[in-house]
């Protein structure tokens, strides 16, 4: 049988579209694809189930999409949902006239979602798109290849039909792809693709500064010979969630025996966990008090993690250091105390030394803003501070009527990360970007600084050699990686600045730089590897490995959709443990962000070739061989599962509430889409709401005091199911007296905290709108804003993500 799964909105936008639909309707211009049945309805003639050794192609479309828009409404013509992806069974194989390789595979996937009414109908939905047989052209020698798709979209706002016909859906790129030709199949993983011009217009261009689809694996008889392969291309291997939520200065490092510490901070508090190098095992969370202005450093020889404890009144930093282990951080000892904030912490890893960058209290007759030192801490706890010299010195021609002193930073800063990094040679890098204010009015960036402590003269001076990247106005350059020579630095959020330098012999030159680069936006980490090449993350979705001295990215890996904000607070969340990559990525649960971890490899000695690759088929997806049911997914619980009631009266539970078994944290989520609960032997009096869970126990008054048990049965859509036992504590009913009935009196119902009469309906129905009444709403600038509200709110909250 055909499988349909019920769209659902999201909170907000229930609440728009609900309130535009009434007030505007929803029209589609009744031409071709508005009339077709593709999608709503099997196909005529085509196969509608497969056998599970059948096999198949693994692709979830674009996996942010299925997030924000709670997934496909219908499956059709073979197609299954299997482990969270969406399986298509294989058709055929050939080959075209250039030689290609070309796999024909089934399957209908739709969605139609914001819709008028209970039920999607065609025509009314706000979005209604269909994908449908895919075709996979290729050639394996060269790494290239094209995936085509039968779509059919509305386009949203315009209401325009595309369709029904075949396009060229998205661009691939097989050479981060493994492969297994063992058997008589051939399968791949990993292909990464990316939205060509029509695959655009089925999302209504929504996608145009993110194109990336979701990864690729899949499997056809016969056995294809990629005699031309062999680069040493990264693929993604593993990605989990992790236990943390997202936090401010996001920090990775590798610990000596090959797992991995994560570590943020959220307030003033640090966070963190570790995470064995396979991703498997993940240590319970730790925290410690620091400062989310600054950084942490850590040695991996000694599994050391530093950090600042910011102190106020007076105003003092203490440097802590811990042992980390498999187990999480260890006791912290006290290892210097620095006067002042810091803005600045980083660890020279050639000997040990740690550099404090720290602002001191402001003099009170002063006009100028807290003077700068720099202490560094030898491996022995020995410190030495030098005084820096002030903006005026590092900028002569600053105007004085503009109060400027931000040349080391600012104690204000919140949640940003340092910019200081350690050099080769025991001076360190300050990168700051921010609007200086000169006497001749104009306006360019900051330079970054070079900190020389040893130096005999000046303690800092300005990095020259970067003059063209902020020669005309400040590009918020505060993003920085080096390994001591080469020096990347970059945008914060979404600006796309970035540049390459390189420090040799006491002297800086920049080799590289761009305002607008073609892939090098989005940073959201970034590391060099051995051969001082960037291998850099983009919250675009996609590693590059890149030379800096040209910016030419000579390497690209397709990443999870789970980037999506990832280059927020310019973390260094991208790092190398032994000859893998491990890049941060982000979570939304419950609109809470989590961080996540994913991990890349390099080829082994056979290149692109893997023969622990499995073979998908419509049975299962190989990176999950045992396809789990709901209730193996899922727990299902009661947040609290003891009540209380007196025989005679009555209580009732809240809804049923669900944990991820798959996640380390316990959510509390809501209940899988076509899940229902009844009671099992329930005692009298007990009764169940069928679409939450609910319990209520009713007892009758001569209900004998002590605890009874009800139990539920939590029934999935796929047929598993789960009990749950809800313990109820009755106590004995009063005894009951004679007396004469109180005398009936009438009054006025009490004003509520609203203010209003408590009379419910008007007050509920004129104030439950946050504060937006119906008259408004019915006013004519309230549709207005309300078309705005909805654009807005698919633009930014469902399609760009």
């Amino acid at each position: 049988m055909p499988r349909t799964n019920s769209g659902r909105l999201t909170r907000i936008g229930l609440a728009t579209v609900t309130a535009i639909s009434v007030s505007l309707g929803v029209a589609a211009p009744a031409i071709a694809g508005v009339d077709d049945t593709i999608g709503i309805t099997p196909r005529p003639g085509v196969t509608q189930e497969y056998a599970d050794s059948t096999p198949a192609l693994e692709w979830e479309i674009r996996d942010s999409f299925n997030n924000y828009t709670g997934g496909a409404t219908h499956l059709f013509d073979g197609a299954e949902l299997v482990d969270g992806t969406f399986l298509w069974p294989y058709k055929s194989t050939d080959s075209d006239a250039e030689g290609n390789t070309v796999v024909q595979y089934g399957g209908t996937v739709n969605y139609m979602k914001y819709c008028e009414g209970d039920e999607p109908v065609r025509g009314g939905c706000q979005l209604d798109l269909t994908v449908a047989d895919p075709k996979i052209v290729f050639d394996a020698a060269e790494g290239t290849g094209t995936l085509y798709a039968t779509v059919n979209s509305r386009v949203y706002l315009t209401g325009e039909w595309l369709g029904v016909e075949e396009v060229a859906f998205a661009k691939l790129d097989f050479k981060a792809g493994r492969y297994n030709n063992q058997t008589d199949t051939t399968t791949w993983k990993s292909v990464a693709g990316s939205l060509l011009e029509d695959g655009q217009k089925a999302f209504s261009n929504f996608y145009t500064s993110n194109p990336y689809i979701s990864s690729l694996s899949f499997s056809y008889p016969g056995k294809t010979e990629l005699s031309g392969s062999g680069d040493a291309g990264y693929s993604l291997a593993e990605s989990i969630q992790l236990p943390v939520k997202a936090g401010y200065s996001e920090r990775l490092y590798g610990l000596s025996d090959g797992s991995v510490l994560y570590v943020t901070n959220e307030y003033g508090t640090g966070k963190g966990v570790v995470v064995s190098h396979d991703l498997d095992t993940v240590s319970d969370t730790f925290e410690f008090v620091t400062t989310n202005a600054t950084d942490t450093a850590f040695d991996s020889a000694t599994n050391t993690l530093y950090w600042v404890e910011q102190k106020q009144d007076p105003a003092t930093a203490v440097i802590r250091g811990a042992t980390v282990s498999s187990s999480g951080l260890g006791a912290s000892t006290e290892i210097a105390t620095i006067e002042g904030s810091v803005s600045g912490f980083s660890r020279d890893s050639s000997d040990g030394t740690l550099g404090v960058l720290h602002l001191l209290p402001k003099p009170e007759d002063s006009v100028d803003d807290y003077p700068a030192s720099f202490t560094t801490i030898a491996s022995d706890g020995t410190t030495t501070t030098v005084e820096l010299p002030d903006a005026t010195a590092l900028y002569p021609d600053v105007d004085p009527e503009q109060h400027y002193n931000e040349v080391y930073g600012s104690p204000y800063v919140f949640g940003a990360t340092s910019g200081l990094r350690a050099l080769n040679d025991g001076t360190y890098l300050y990168v700051y970007d921010h609007a200086v204010p000169r006497k001749d009015g104009s306006v360019p960036g900051a330079l970054p600084v070079h900190i020389t402590p040893a130096n005999d003269g000046a303690k800092a001076s300005l990095v020259e050699a970067f003059t063209p990247a902020i020669e005309d106005r400040s590009h918020s350059f505060r993003g920085v990686a080096t390994d001591g020579t080469n020096i990347g630095i970059y945008n914060d959020y979404s600006n796309s600045n970035v540049a390459f330098l390189k420090y040799e012999n006491g002297e800086f030159t920049m080799s590289y730089h761009a305002e607008e680069p073609e892939k090098l936006v989005s940073i959201a980490g970034m590391t060099f590897n051995s051969a001082g090449q960037a291998l850099v993350a983009s919250a675009k979705n996609y590693f590059m490995v890149v030379d800096p001295a040209t910016g030419t990215v000579l390497q690209e890996a397709s990443l999870s959709g789970n980037m999506k904000g990832t280059e927020k607070n310019l973390p260094l969340a991208t790092v190398m443990v032994g000859n893998d990559v491990f890049i941060v990525d982000r979570r939304e649960i419950e609109y809470v962000d989590y961080a996540g971890l994913q991990r890349l490899e390099l080829p082994g000695a056979e290149g692109q070739y893997n023969p622990d690759i499995a073979v998908v088929n419509m049975g299962h997806t190989p990176d999950k061989p045992d396809s789990k049911s709901t209730a193996d997914s899922v727990d299902a619980y009661f947040e609290d599962d003891t009540l209380e009631v007196t025989a005679g009266e009555s209580v009732t539970s809240a809804g049923m509430v669900f944990d991820e078994t798959t996640t380390t944290v316990r959510e509390a989520a809501a209940a899988p889409e076509g899940t229902e609960f009844s009671l099992i032997g329930a005692p009298d009096g007990a009764s169940i709401d069928a679409k939450t869970g609910a319990v209520t126990y009713a007892p009758s008054a001569d209900t004998a005091a002590g605890e009874t048990t009800i139990s539920v049965k939590v029934s999935f859509k796929d047929g598993s199911d789960e009990t749950v036992d809800l313990t109820v504590k009755v106590s004995a009913a009063a005894p009951t007296t004679t007396s004469s009935p109180a005398p009936t009196t009438t009054s006025t119902p009490a004003p509520t905290t609203d203010g209003s009469s408590g009379t419910g309906f008007l007050a509920g129905l004129f104030n439950g709108f946050h504060g937006i009444s119906l008259l408004a709403l019915a006013s004519f600038g309230g549709i207005l804003s309300l078309i705005v509200s909805l654009f807005h709110f698919f633009n930014l909250s469902i399609f760009r993500r």
